[in-house]
C-alpha cells in the first residue's frame, strides 16, 4: 500500500512456498477491501504430448517472437541476458526434461541458437534456481555443452528467490561459493568470463 501511495501502478510480488502463499490471500483480501486491484496466478505445469512436428512448430514460433529483439540489440550493440528460472520452465520444456538442470540447459539453448543464427553473440547465459544444488549442477551442465558445442559465452551466477538474513546469506554462500573452482575451470576450458 506504500508503494501504490508513492504514485506506482503495479506491484508484483512472488513468493516461495506454501506458507507465503498463504499468507498472499490475506494480503489479497486486505487490498481489495481497500479499493485495490489484485490479481494472484500460480506457476501451473501442464504435461503435453509434443510430436517432433509440435515441438519444432514452437521452436519457430519462438524464433518468430525473439528474432525482432535480436536484431535490436544487435542493431544497437546491446548486450541481452538469456536467462533460465527452474521456476518458470515452459510446458514443453516440463514435458521432455522435468524439473530438470538438462531442461534449464536446453531451455537457454533454445534461445542461444536463435541468436547464433541471426550471428549475436553479446549475451550472457544465467541458471537460476531456488535450491543451489541444482543452480550448480545446471552451471556444470551448461559449461559442459559449451565446451561440446565450441561456445564461449560468459555466465552470470546467482541464487534465485535464496531469501533474507541468515538463510539467504546461507543459500547464496552453497550456491556461488561452490562455483569459484568451477570458474576457474570454465576459463581454462572453455575461456567463460564469470560476472556477478
Amino acid at each position: 500500500m506504500k508503494i501504490a501511495d508513492k504514485g506506482a501502478d503495479i506491484v508484483r510480488i512472488t513468493v516461495q512456498g506454501k506458507k507465503e502463499v498463504d499468507a498472499c490471500f490475506e494480503i489479497k483480501n486486505t487490498l481489495v477491501q481497500k479499493n485495490l486491484l489484485a490479481a494472484d496466478r500460480r506457476a501451473q505445469f501442464e504435461k503435453l504430448d509434443y510430436t517432433e512436428e509440435d515441438y519444432q512448430k514452437e521452436l519457430e514460433h519462438i524464433e518468430q517472437v525473439f528474432s525482432p529483439l535480436v536484431e535490436k540489440c544487435k542493431k544497437y550493440g546491446r548486450a541481452m541476458c538469456i536467462g533460465t528460472n527452474h521456476g518458470s520452465l515452459p510446458d514443453r520444456i516440463m514435458s521432455y526434461y522435468g524439473g530438470s538442470p538438462r531442461g534449464m540447459v536446453e531451455s537457454a539453448f533454445e534461445f542461444a541458437r536463435i541468436c547464433r543464427k541471426l550471428d549475436y553473440h553479446n549475451f550472457v547465459f544465467s541458471m537460476k534456481a531456488s535450491n543451489p544444488v541444482i543452480m550448480v549442477e545446471a552451471y556444470r551442465l551448461l559449461v559442459a555443452e559449451m565446451y561440446v558445442q565450441g561456445w564461449d559465452y560468459p555466465l552470470h551466477l546467482g541464487v534465485t528467490e535464496a531469501g533474507e538474513g541468515e538463510d539467504g546469506r546461507m543459500k547464496s554462500a552453497i550456491g556461488i561459493g561452490t562455483l569459484p573452482q568451477f570458474a576457474l575451470l570454465c576459463s581454462l576450458y572453455v575461456g567463460s568470463v564469470m560476472r556477478k
